[in-house]
C-alpha cells in the first residue's frame, strides 16, 4: 500500500486516509468483502454500508472489486 500507513494490528486492509480528517480511513477490498461486511467490521453496524457507499460514489453495492480502495467515514460522519 504505497503512501499509506497501515493501522495494525486491527486489520491489514485498513489505513489512514492521507489528507483527510484523522478519523477517516482507507479500506482495501478483498475477495468476499461487501459493503455490509465492511460496515459491520468498521462501525459495528451493518446499516452503515449506505454511508460508505455514498462517500465513495457507489451506486451498485454488489460491484466491489478486489483491490478497490474505499474511504471509510469517521465516527462523527455516520
Amino acid at each position: 500500500m504505497t503512501g499509506l500507513q497501515a493501522e495494525r494490528p486491527t486489520d491489514p486492509r485498513l489505513a489512514r486516509a492521507p489528507g483527510s480528517p484523522s478519523t477517516r480511513q482507507l479500506w482495501v477490498v478483498v475477495r468476499g468483502d461487501s459493503l455490509q461486511s465492511i460496515a459491520a467490521r468498521h462501525s459495528g453496524r451493518v446499516a452503515d454500508w449506505r454511508r460508505i457507499a455514498e462517500l465513495n460514489g457507489i451506486d451498485d453495492p454488489s460491484r466491489l472489486r478486489p483491490g478497490q480502495t474505499l474511504l471509510l467515514p469517521g465516527p462523527a460522519e455516520y
